[in-house]
């Protein structure tokens, strides 16, 4: 029986005054960090806490949130990590749904969380002379620091991490102790990355990407850098690399383009960095031999998963080598291409991509339908991807999740879009689609048509969507139409529209 905690105190046992954790000028030995979280668990335990309980964490980068993932853990209690991007809506279903029990949020959160203050305890980090009922330092700096004797299992949920619904509405995918720890196995398994190595956490911790990349770094014993700063610049991740001397770390292709010109440039040292992983978007032929060119020791690889898959397939990419591929099955996988009736289709047949192994979730969280209609009797899941394996045994991905638009790595689906707009009294009807950006892979575009005898204000909905939709999800372009095609079971051909879109904005997109 292997849990996180477990992990990280092995891991404080051999490395113990080596640093595990490094953000910014801050840092933790393991053995500070395995001391710090049993007292993160045992505070939380001690305000009556009880095993499988959820908490909310609203916070961004730093080791303040590493060091609850990890107290969380050896609390028993399942860490509820918020997008910090969501809009107060999105935020409020997210902690509603989940039914966390407390929250620990950054303290410039707090006028935000004020009304939820009386309704459960909320603990803010960092407050400077204020309240200190509500000081989060406080109270994890009064609790012992000794080992706790809890019976956890690996089955436990860890935490629900949200992954926005194709029905509008986010889902909390239930992660284990041991789904985690086997995605962090595996990876170290296939790249072959060791203690000796130093990464580098870029994305936002209350993604999965991140998390995993600080996991798979303190079970192995590997320093873990986590990025500085609120908002992702090239030159500031240019400068960590640098400082550290990182040698592997996630990205998606849009930042790979800023190191590729970073190292034509000379100013990132390219003779360290020795392992990257990327994932989210396609690579192309350029961005790719760039990257092998520009980074003689590195060994470049491209990941396909989801929240609720982990990690299912690996490819390591060569010098005019081929694409298209998302690669082979990660060990442990298992993958099958079932058809409409969930029967096996052979090999080189489009059908929707099923995965198996021990990196899946558990579960849609206190959602029995969506889980049912995902998993399989024989504990195969699928998110909606289409695809199909070639004789060769490589996964090829032809559509991706119920038309999923990636932005900046992160994760727009249309119909959560579509169901802001169409909130307006003016719009009858409105279609959402990606199209192809060079810095962020993709921008959203949405078409409305006005209803009968109204007038749409294009400003207004921008507005609307400024209200209810993170950044991120929100149209870069809001067109006016009279129609949207309409297919056979009257719901818009969202392909149709987009095929049109393009066609008459050709110019604009090309230039």
């Amino acid at each position: 029986m292997l849990t996180v905690g477990e992990a990280l105190h092995g891991a404080a046992i051999r490395y113990k005054d080596k640093k595990a954790l490094v953000f910014g000028e801050q840092s933790l030995t393991f053995t500070e960090l395995d001391n710090k979280t049993n007292q993160i668990a045992r505070a939380l335990l001690g305000l009556g806490l009880k095993k499988g309980q959820r908490v909310g964490l609203l916070l961004p980068n730093g080791l303040d949130m590493a060091e609850a993932y990890f107290g969380l853990a050896k609390a028993g209690l399942v860490g509820v990590p918020i997008n910090l991007r969501w809009s107060p809506d999105e935020i409020r279903y997210a902690l509603m749904d989940s039914q966390i029990s407390l929250i620990v949020a950054d303290k410039d959160l707090r006028s935000a969380l004020s009304a939820v203050e009386n309704l459960l305890p909320v603990y803010y980090t960092h407050l400077e002379g204020e309240d200190r009922a509500r000081a989060w330092e406080d109270l994890v700096s009064q609790a012992d620091d000794s080992p706790l004797s809890l019976t956890i299992s690996e089955e436990d949920p860890w935490v629900i991490v949200y992954t926005s619904g194709t029905t509008g509405k986010p889902k909390g995918a239930v992660r284990s102790h041991v789904s985690n720890l086997m995605i962090a196995l595996t990876l170290v398994a296939e790249l072959g990355i060791s203690s000796d190595d130093i990464g580098l956490a870029v994305l936002p911790m209350f993604h999965v990407n991140s998390l995993w990349v600080v996991t798979l770094s303190v079970i192995i014993g590997a320093t873990c850098v986590i990025y500085p700063h609120r908002s992702i610049h090239p030159q500031h991740i240019v400068d960590e690399m640098n400082k550290h001397q990182v040698t592997y770390s996630m990205f998606v292709p849009t930042l790979l383009s800023f190191l590729a010109d970073a190292v034509e440039a000379g100013k990132l040292d390219a003779q360290t960095l020795r392992v990257i992983l990327t994932a989210s978007a396609p690579l192309d032929s350029t961005l790719r031999d760039r990257i092998l060119l520009g980074f003689p020791q590195v060994r470049l690889y491209d990941i396909y998963g989801a929240t609720e898959y982990g990690a299912c397939t690996v490819i390591r990419h060569r010098l005019n080598g081929p694409l298209g591929s998302v690669g082979y099955p990660i060990i442990g996988q298992s993958i099958r291409i079932l058809d409409d009736q969930r029967q096996a289709l052979p090999a080189g047949e489009i059908g929707e991509v099923f995965v198996k192994g021990p990196s899946l979730m558990k579960e849609y969280f206190n959602n029995p339908q969506a889980t049912r209609e995902s998993f399989t009797s024989d504990g195969y899941l699928t998110v909606g991807d289409m695809g199909y394996i070639s004789e060769e045994g490589l996964l090829y991905l032809v559509d991706r999740k119920q038309d999923m638009i990636i932005t900046s790595g992160e994760n727009v689906y249309p119909v959560e879009v579509e169901e802001v707009l169409s909130r307006s009294p003016d719009v009858a009807m409105a279609t959402v689609f990606g199209i192809p950006d060079a810095r962020r892979g993709e921008r959203v575009v949405a078409l409305v048509v006005p209803r009968a005898n109204h007038t749409i204000d294009v400003d207004s909905l921008h507005e609307l969507a400024k209200t209810l939709l993170a950044d991120y999800k929100r149209p870069y372009v809001i067109d006016v139409v009279d129609s949207l095609p309409i297919g056979p079971s009257g719901k818009v051909v969202r392909r149709l529209a987009k095929q049109q879109w393009l066609q008459e904005h050709s110019n604009e997109t090309n230039s």
